[in-house]
């Protein structure tokens, strides 16, 4: 089966790519969504294709098309949380938290998540991973790879689900007051700890998606191999045969 009639028999939204810029040896811009960096790689969905993983030392620079909230933890065992992605130039992500920007080297991060904000209020929270277009990746599926695109489906229609019920009930809750209002609001506390389940099946059904299909590592970068030269006589030729033996 396609990953194209997987998408439809179940409804799957499908989301455009964001438009980001992923900039490789050789000049080569690759447009699609930056998914993150983990493992010393960056995580890259062209528009059209399977997952780039890019080591920095291939990746010049890294442009998005919108500033995203990001939360990173450093090698030293740190973490920060809310800072704004610039992007990635000269062999440094750059941040900005509370108007200062900083400046991180790819080394010293052990990994960097993006906050997919839902707009969600007491109920909403934030998307665990980021928008993926599975009829990009095309090409006929394995019975392996169509059973991890069926469960991340699968994880996804039931995280979406959940979250359209609590934003349904908040949407409620703002127009009740007193007792009612109070009650609907500590519903919507205690789905905050029946989400964390759904959270992380998504979130581990998304990392085997990744896995599943993606480039080997460097793909972004296939220069073409030269032309042989034309032998201008048949000794010369007959040289060029012994060599490539």
């Amino acid at each position: 089966m396609r990953i194209v009639a997987a998408c439809a028999a179940v409804g799957l939204t499908i989301a455009c790519a964001s438009g980001d810029q992923l900039l490789v040896l050789g000049g080569q811009t690759r447009e699609g969504t930056f998914q993150g960096f983990e493992g010393g790689k960056f995580l890259f969905l062209p528009s059209r294709g399977k997952f780039m993983k890019e080591t920095p030392s291939r990746v010049s620079r890294l442009v998005l098309a919108n500033k995203t909230k990001a939360t990173y933890q450093t090698t030293d065992g740190k973490s920060e949380s809310d800072a704004v992605l610039k992007g990635y130039e000269k062999g440094k992500f750059i941040f900005l938290k509370d108007g200062k920007e900083t400046a991180v080297i790819p080394m010293k991060i052990k990994q960097l998540d993006l906050s997919f904000e839902t707009g969600g209020d007491a109920g909403g929270g934030s998307y665990p991973i980021p928008a993926v277009d599975l009829a990009t990746l095309g090409g006929e599926l394995t019975q392996e790879q169509q059973g991890i695109v069926d469960r991340f489906v699968a994880a996804k229609k039931s995280f979406d689900e959940f979250l359209a019920e609590s934003s349904a009930m908040v949407a409620e809750m703002d127009k009740l007051k007193g007792p009612k209002r109070e009650e609907l609001l500590n519903k919507l506390r205690m789905r905050k700890e029946a989400e964390q389940p759904l959270r992380d099946s998504l979130r581990i059904a998304y990392r085997a998606l990744v896995g599943a299909f993606s480039e080997p590592d460097g793909a972004a970068e296939q220069p073409a191999k030269p032309e042989p030269a034309k032998p201008a006589a048949g000794r010369a030729a007959g040289g060029l045969r012994s060599l490539a033996k």
